[in-house]
């Protein structure tokens, strides 16, 4: 969502925004990262360039951070843990703030009553080719599948939530502290949104080549466990419905989204592996209860 160019010897970050990321966005992100660190998370805060933290980077806005040393833990166990735990610390926190931050133009998932409507766009960009157009059938279908297990967002509670919590997001300082980094999809959304991008996010980077039968499922609770522990607070009834179709929403929005790219047809023949995962996960509903 951004390019972000440490600078050295002055130990900054330079942050470019896409050219749709609006100064009214950067600057509410800001006011919540500001008030993240007041409270004792270390989160990059911005710094005063001239009379403001924003300014314009050829056709875009921008923004300087000073730059926290940090390491991005391997994927284990015990790293996937920790950054559960990290995630329900900053929610608590998150749950405190009363800040109006303006919906990012990108997401990292979608309702299914959105996937379909992305599906005549895919399927045009793509309808010369056989294996592309069988992948978007067998998308059609899961969308379908996912509407019959879909959980309004208005049953979930809601609150601001980092929208792209994985290991290279959530890091550690030297003492092993939680580090917060990358807050470009930060949105009021049903909190079990960022539990289900996770897991999802996390599935998809450890066992891209594995069949998802393969996946230590018996871990999932261990982490919602360490989760629930951190923010104080146990998901609902409703929630853990949700955590599943939410979790299969996210690798469908990549595969219902690449009509919109320049080379669709490469993109979705591609997107096997998502398929299959959403499908399984659609299958075995007993897995996230």
């Amino acid at each position: 969502m951004s390019l972000n160019l440490k600078l050295d010897p002055a130990g900054v970050v330079l942050r470019v925004h896409q050219p749709f990321v609006s100064k009214r966005r950067i600057l509410a992100v800001q006011a919540v990262r500001r008030q993240l660190s007041n409270l004792g998370l270390i989160v990059p805060t911005a710094i005063q360039w001239g009379n403001s933290t924003v300014f314009r980077c050829g056709n875009r806005w921008a923004e300087l951070e000073k730059f926290i040393p940090h390491h991005r833990d391997q994927p284990s166990l015990n790293s996937y843990t920790r950054m559960f735990s990290a995630m329900g610390a900053l929610h608590r926190i998150l749950t405190t703030l009363d800040l109006t931050v303006p919906r990012p133009l990108v997401a990292t998932w979608a309702t299914p009553t959105t996937l379909h409507g992305w599906l005549s766009v895919t399927e045009s960009a793509v309808q010369c080719d056989s294996e592309a157009m069988d992948n978007v059938q067998l998308l059609r279908d899961l969308i379908k599948r996912l509407r019959t297990q879909w959980i309004p967002a208005t049953r979930l509670p809601m609150q601001l939530v980092h929208g792209d919590i994985r290991l290279s997001n959530i890091c550690r300082s030297a003492e092993g502290v939680a580090v917060y980094l990358d807050f470009g999809f930060l949105a009021h959304r049903p909190r079990i949104h960022d539990l289900s991008y996770s897991i999802a996010f996390m599935l998809l980077a450890a066992n891209a080549h594995q069949d998802p039968e393969d996946i230590i499922w018996r871990n999932i609770p261990k982490f919602i466990e360490a989760y629930e522990d951190a923010a104080n607070s146990r998901i609902t009834v409703d929630e853990r419905r949700a955590l599943l179709p939410y979790t299969a929403s996210v690798p469908l929005y990549h595969v219902a989204s690449d009509g919109f790219k320049a080379d669709s047809i490469k993109s979705v023949k591609q997107r096997m592996p998502l398929l299959r995962l959403s499908e399984w996960l659609l299958t075995h509903s007993e897995v996230m209860l």
